[in-house]
């Protein structure tokens, strides 16, 4: 019996190793430096996905866009706050939007970010905000990855 040879990459060349399509986001546990409360947004009904949940900021990079200039323009597109003290990545992460296919292959990347600024802004993607403690979070957040950064920020903190 012959062992079958696995082809190994080659990366000098995409046409010979064509990459695939994936999506990246990027979140925030966003801390309020005055009260250590953190900031948790609550979706509008009209969002395709997880609409009235809540959940901490979110959102998908552009192309070319790095992970930090991504993070501070979907911050002050969803919830107005411009002073922002990016901190630490909490982790990475990996998921579909939806089905398992390339149009919805996501990595994310949550930060742990400062903030000084209490009122928030919150565009059309979202209804209400709170900032509470992160025990009240996941009593109130119910998706998964969603818990699993607040769980990693309590462990952290």
């Amino acid at each position: 019996m012959t062992q079958e040879t696995i082809p190994q990459p080659n990366n000098t060349h995409s046409e010979n190793n064509p990459v695939g399509r994936f999506m990246v986001a990027v979140g925030a546990v966003i801390v309020q430096e005055e009260t250590k409360k953190i900031l948790i947004t609550q979706r509008a009904n009209s969002q395709d996905w997880h609409p009235n949940e809540w959940e901490i900021t979110y959102g998908r990079i552009a192309q070319h866009e790095d992970p930090h200039t991504g993070l501070r323009r979907e911050v002050s597109e969803e919830i107005g706050i411009t002073d922002l003290t990016i901190q630490h990545v909490l982790r990475v992460w990996h998921m579909y939007r939806g089905p398992q296919t390339a149009e919805n292959d996501l990595i994310g990347i949550t930060f742990v970010c400062t903030t000084a600024v209490q009122d928030v802004s919150l565009s059309h993607e979202h209804k209400a905000y709170r900032w509470v403690t992160p025990q009240e979070a996941l009593q109130l957040i119910s998706i998964e990855g969603i818990r699993k950064d607040i769980e990693l920020y309590m462990q952290s903190a």
